[in-house]
């Protein structure tokens, strides 16, 4: 049974105006890496997990907050793309440059989208 009315309509176009794409470009970036150096989830909640692996959660996490947060989404665009950077050094060649540049691509994005506020205009 679908519903339909003002309430429903107003919840989909909210749920448009956020950057989708770049969160889910961010969270599958760190997905990637996760992947390339086979972490299993006894290795990701270790009291001893480094950086290889700190790195690619701070990407999906991002990614993630990106979506649901869209108000913050551009101080969570910055930190996912130095995370990416970051992933090339620390977790081999930023899974194999794959990860790292999806990373790169869904933080930009993220960062050069729309504002999202009804009726804002850009200047230009």
């Amino acid at each position: 049974m679908t519903r339909s009315g003002p309430g429903t309509a107003r919840a989909r176009q909210a749920w448009r105006r956020r950057p989708f794409g770049a969160g889910l470009a961010l969270a599958l970036g760190g997905a990637e890496i996760l992947l390339v150096q086979r972490a299993g989830p006894g290795v990701l909640l270790s009291a001893g997990a480094d950086v290889r692996y700190a790195l690619p959660l701070l990407m999906c996490g991002c990614g993630v907050l990106v979506v649901l947060h869209p108000r913050g989404r551009r101080r969570y665009a910055v930190v996912g793309v130095l995370a990416s950077l970051g992933s090339w050094v620390a977790s081999d060649l930023g899974g194999f440059l794959v990860g790292m540049t999806l990373g790169i691509a869904g933080g930009l994005a993220a960062l050069g989208g729309p504002s999202g506020r009804d009726g804002a205009t850009t200047p230009g």
